[in-house]
């Protein structure tokens, strides 16, 4: 009889000293669920579909996976509003209730859509060149304890210095602003300081719809703008091609402040690196998903800017691109 209690009693410290073990070296394997990994559920949400945009999200995965496994520590659901702004709510909305862990946000309305509707579950932007309007902060030091990110400020002197170099004798510029965007307010206020630095004035138009993007820019094309210098904002991405179309065909050059705008029609742009935001928003997501807090994350600006010349549209304003301007660019299309 003693033996067998004796053996049982051996079992037991067995097992008992196998659970420990295991229970040990599970502990070091990060956040708990039901016993198992946590596994991190990302949202990335998404207001238009752009060259620039695009980077940002590639960026943002990669700057994930630079310090996490993609699958094992974390999981990436996308959506895009298409460029309708109503429709941002809504992905919030479907993000929250399927419990997302950690929502990424690109451009300034799906930021400020973001932080209405989401007060604890962090965030973290990019793509974004006023998170302040946004309502992410009252700085980039003193924000919202649950967000943090990128903020890309356009690279106003560039395109600025850019115009003067190939427009010595510009006086006038033209653009359209959004006013139902608070980056395209902001952005606008932005050039026209900027712009008056380096001998510009502006002028401005109004634009609500994209179906109105056209008729908008005839509009300013009547005001006899030297050049168009389209300040950046969502609706006037989706729309550019509405504005090159009959800028060309007044022979009136346009400037941008995106690669796609380069792409699309625009003579030169000075652009931000979109795809290194988003890779340093994915390393922040990153840092927090180990355990850091948004709250102790200040915003960081991405610094320098790529230059690209549209060599055709070039030709079609009447515009000699310089060799020297040719030689540095990160890019020239012929």
């Amino acid at each position: 009889m003693w033996e067998a209690v004796r053996r049982l009693s051996l079992g037991a410290l067995l097992i008992a000293a196998v659970s420990l073990v295991l229970l040990l070296s599970d502990r070091g394997r990060g956040p708990q669920r039901s016993g198992t990994r946590k596994i991190w559920k990302v949202h990335i949400l998404e207001l238009v579909s752009a060259v620039d945009s695009e980077d940002t999200e590639r960026g943002m995965r990669e700057g994930l996976a630079s310090r996490l496994s993609e699958g094992r520590d974390y999981t990436v659901t996308v959506r895009n509003a298409q460029g309708d702004m109503p429709t941002l709510s809504s992905l919030v909305d479907a993000a929250v209730s399927e419990g997302a862990d950690l929502i990424m946000t690109l451009s300034t309305p799906t930021l400020q859509a973001a932080v209405q509707r989401v007060k604890t579950t962090p965030i973290v932007f990019s793509f974004s060149s006023n998170p302040i309007g946004a309502g992410a902060g009252s700085s980039y030091d003193d924000h919202l304890p649950n967000v943090t990110g990128v903020p890309t400020m356009s690279a106003y002197d560039d395109v600025m210095g850019l115009i003067r170099e190939l427009m010595p004798q510009a006086h006038r510029l033209g653009t359209l602003v959004v006013p139902s965007e608070v980056n395209s307010v902001f952005n606008t206020k932005i050039a026209v300081d900027v712009g008056a630095r380096h001998g510009f004035e502006f002028s401005i138009l109004p634009v609500n719809t994209s179906s109105d993007v056209g008729d908008a820019t005839l509009a300013l094309l009547a005001q006899h703008p030297d050049a168009i210098c389209q300040v950046g904002s969502n609706l006037t991405i989706a729309g550019f091609a509405s504005i090159v179309r009959p800028s060309q065909q007044a022979h009136v050059p346009v400037f941008g402040f995106l690669s796609s705008d380069a792409k699309n029609g625009a003579v030169a742009v000075a652009a931000r690196d979109y795809h290194e935001s988003g890779r340093e928003a994915g390393v922040l997501a990153a840092r927090i998903i180990q355990g850091e807090s948004p709250a102790a994350i200040p915003f960081h600006e991405v610094q320098g800017a790529r230059v690209i010349v549209n060599v055709g549209a070039a030709r079609l304003a009447g515009i000699e691109i310089p060799d020297a301007l040719r030689r540095r660019a990160a890019q020239v299309l012929e």
